[in-house]
């Protein structure tokens, strides 16, 4: 594993080379002096890789390896405090997302035995031939192919969906890059330049990344018509299929077969729902967490799915003992029981009771509450009792006692998601 510190290597190119000193300050998006300036000093304290450099000047991208086959399994040996086993998860899943996206490569994660890509995170005195900085600086390291060797540097603070932080999926996505093959791009604003550019909630790949990785393993395959890729939903335009007040108290927002979560200062990059929750399909009809038994329901067509945490219970998908297609589900605090929607119509159901009372329903929608529109797309309570409906660009706002706040309906774009125009 080859790891130089850039600070050192500028030193050296001024002492040695001021020619090769340019062609470094490009890489880093710098005024082209030859000097080792105030600019270029900040540059080199920047968060950064750790994969050494050589800088060519006539490839805009360098290459270390090739894997010899095109599927590949990855293995996350541990996670990042921060983000937890299930942000950790997320985060690398979408990283492998951008180039599986552009490549014919395809990746899938083990949670035992050998793996292609092995991904750890560790400190600096942890053991690893290639030991850490600490806090800043070096964020990360990989060995080209076939070591397939991903380090990132436990001391960070690793984030997603903030400006703070370094961001996990977007760094990941680099290392990544690195265990493919790719050296480090001379782009600077490229993914694979050496100097991590900071949370980008719009991030997508520079087309000198592209161009690498395809230069590598070739374009796309055409997938069969069942096995075409999903596209990624647009948070601030796509409509919503679900929305729950889920797991570790976060938001979760769904659509086709992805889900992001949402906070007070917007939302978060779109990951597939299987990476979250493994057996779950896309395209579900409902979700609803439970405050009374910390259990959350997926619901699609005739079928139930009930989670622990992110970890499917013992016999489910069970068939529903209501009609299919439910429409929206939410927690009713003030009678620690589940509704389901259906049109114009609910059902009211207590976990820990008997089936026996849903005989009583389906009852009219104008019963529970004056304020909810008919065929909502999507509906959760909030942790103060709150509970929010969707319908089509919009949402209702009630209070627990499910009377219509004062503004509702609002715009799910502005109001929600945090969009701007």
């Amino acid at each position: 594993m080859r790891v130089l510190v850039l600070m050192t290597l500028l030193t050296l190119c001024a002492a040695l080379d001021p020619a090769a000193l340019k062609e470094a300050t490009r890489v880093t998006g710098l005024s082209v002096t030859g000097r080792l300036d105030a600019s270029t000093l900040t540059a080199m304290r920047a968060a950064r890789c750790g994969l050494s450099e050589s800088f060519s000047r006539t490839l805009r991208y360098r290459v270390l390896g090739q894997w010899r086959k095109k599927r590949l399994t990855y293995r996350i040996y541990n996670h990042a405090l921060a983000l937890g086993w299930s942000g950790t998860r997320a985060a690398v899943h979408t990283a492998f997302g951008y180039w599986s996206a552009v490549s014919p490569l395809h990746f899938q994660e083990v949670s035992a035995g050998h793996a292609d890509i092995n991904i750890a995170f560790h400190r600096r005195d942890q053991g690893c031939p290639v030991a850490f900085d600490g806090p800043g600086q070096v964020l990360g390291h990989a060995e080209g192919p076939e070591s397939g060797t991903v380090h990132f540097d436990a001391d960070e603070v690793w984030t997603e969906g903030r400006s703070h932080g370094s961001n996990l999926r977007i760094v990941a996505a680099h290392e990544i890059g690195h265990a493919l093959g790719l050296g480090h791009s001379q782009f600077h604003s490229a993914l694979m330049g050496p100097v991590f550019k900071g949370y980008r909630r719009d991030f997508r790949l520079h087309p000198d990344d592209i161009r690498g990785i395809q230069a590598l393993y070739g374009k796309p395959v055409e997938k069969a018509s069942g096995a075409q890729r999903k596209p990624v939903p647009d948070p601030c335009s796509a409509g919503l299929d679900a929305v729950m007040l889920g797991p570790l108290h976060k938001t979760f927002a769904f659509r086709g077969h992805y889900v992001w979560t949402v906070s007070e200062s917007g939302y978060n990059a779109p990951v597939p729902i299987n990476a979250l929750w493994k057996e779950l399909p896309g395209d579900i009809n409902a979700a609803v967490h439970s405050q009374r038994t910390n259990k959350s329901y997926f619901l699609k067509g005739d079928k139930v799915w009930r989670y622990s945490g992110f970890k499917l219970d013992h016999g489910y998908p069970k068939r529903l003992t209501i009609p299919s297609n439910i429409q929206a589900a939410f927690f009713l605090q003030s009678r620690r029981a589940l509704v389901f929607i259906k049109g114009s119509e609910y059902w009211l159901w207590d976990e820990l009771g008997s089936a026996k009372p849903l005989r009583l329903y389906p009852r009219p929608l104008a019963q529970l509450s004056s304020g909810l529109p008919r065929d909502p797309d999507a509906a959760f309570s909030a942790s103060d009792g709150r509970v929010y409906v969707f319908s089509g660009e919009r949402f209702w706002s009630l209070s627990p006692a499910l009377t219509l706040e004062k503004g509702s309906p609002l715009r799910t774009r502005e109001r929600w998601m945090r969009c701007d125009d």
